[in-house]
């Protein structure tokens, strides 16, 4: 099977936002967009995304917050039988009420953003691991805080959480004025992240960057010593696979809006889920179909021999080359197909 039939799942639920973050990526609004999802809409989404069994559910937005039915949300997903996890925004909405009223509705998990060692988000990080919350922290990755990585890991790993996602860069909307690394930069902080994880044991999941799995098997093939941490093989190559988060064959996002697309970055739907399933969408939409076929990559990501590990951010190539099947340009990986033509 080409695709994981319980994919991880991310759903903006709403674009509602008053923070005005510089280089916010997703169209944020203090004003309501009118073809959002209703509430009964939501609960048939859901319905629809238990019948998925994902491997992972992220309520993200906007601030989640700013719809006054989060919490019945929350409450309908737990009884549908899924464990969603929360994006929070530090807005005026996100108090300790708020979390506990979240934590009574069956809310077990919150993910909060940290771009900076210093940044005022930890108060309501103290808030959250009171309540009873576990924790997860975003990280987005850019020249100008790439050297306080090993910083926001020491903040990552003094609250307790279980996973630093670690963004990389897809520049679309306003976050094209954001600092990007270079691809030789990226291969940098790979070896930086790896460097941390083996000295924090802190998990670590790449987003928007699956070559981080090919740096990562790279490395143990450099020294298959690297595998003694493994009780089997399968639990080394699950551990692989969890340490990056694409839109290849894992992974959907579901838009304030009901559409379903590869990536939250990518503007293609293959689908909305008020008129189709989400199951048959992600099983069987052409575009699905289309990016789990490594035989339409292009350039160095088609000869590419990691490709059915990797296979590329397809988001990041069609926003910086206009390529959907192009190569990621924040790959510095010289394939050796293409090596032995040179």
């Amino acid at each position: 099977m080409n695709y994981d039939p319980h994919p991880t799942l991310l759903w903006e639920l709403t674009r509602l936002c008053d923070q005005h973050c510089r280089g916010c990526p997703t169209g944020a609004s203090e004003q309501r967009d009118p073809n959002e999802l209703s509430t009964y809409e939501a609960y048939k989404t859901i319905d629809q995304m238990a019948a998925l069994r994902p491997r992972e559910l992220i309520i993200t937005g906007g601030d989640p917050l700013e719809r006054d039915d989060v919490y019945q949300i929350v409450d309908y997903a737990r009884r549908r039988g899924l464990d969603p996890s929360l994006v929070l925004t530090p807005s005026p909405e996100l108090t300790f009420d708020a979390l506990a009223k979240l934590v009574r509705n069956g809310l077990t998990r919150a993910v909060f953003k940290i771009d900076d060692s210093s940044t005022p988000v930890q108060s309501a990080l103290r808030f959250a691991v009171s309540a009873g919350l576990r924790i997860e922290v975003n990280t987005l990755v850019l020249r100008n805080n790439v050297a306080d990585l090993d910083r926001i890991a020491a903040v990552v790993r003094s609250f307790g959480a279980e996973r630093w996602n670690v963004h990389f860069l897809v520049p679309v909307g306003a976050s094209r004025e954001l600092p990007m690394l270079s691809a030789a930069e990226v291969e940098r902080v790979f070896a930086a992240l790896e460097d941390i994880r083996a000295r924090h044991g802190i998990a670590i999941r790449a987003v928007e960057a699956p070559h981080y799995r090919r740096f990562r098997v790279q490395r143990i093939m450099e020294s298959w010593s690297d595998f003694t941490g493994y009780t089997s093989e399968a639990e080394g190559t699950r551990e692989i696979l969890d340490s990056a988060l694409d839109g290849v064959r894992s992974f959907l996002y579901v838009s304030h809006a009901g559409d379903v697309r590869p990536s939250e970055f990518a503007p293609h739907s293959a689908g909305n889920v008020r008129y189709r399933d989400l199951g048959m969408i992600y099983r069987g939409s052409d575009l699905f179909v289309a990016l789990r076929d490594p035989d339409h990559l292009h350039g160095r990501c088609g000869q590419c021999e990691f490709r059915m590990l990797c296979g590329g951010s397809r988001a990041r190539a069609y926003a910086m080359t206009g390529d959907l099947f192009g190569s990621d340009p924040l790959c510095a990986y010289i394939p050796r197909r293409k090596e032995a033509e040179a």
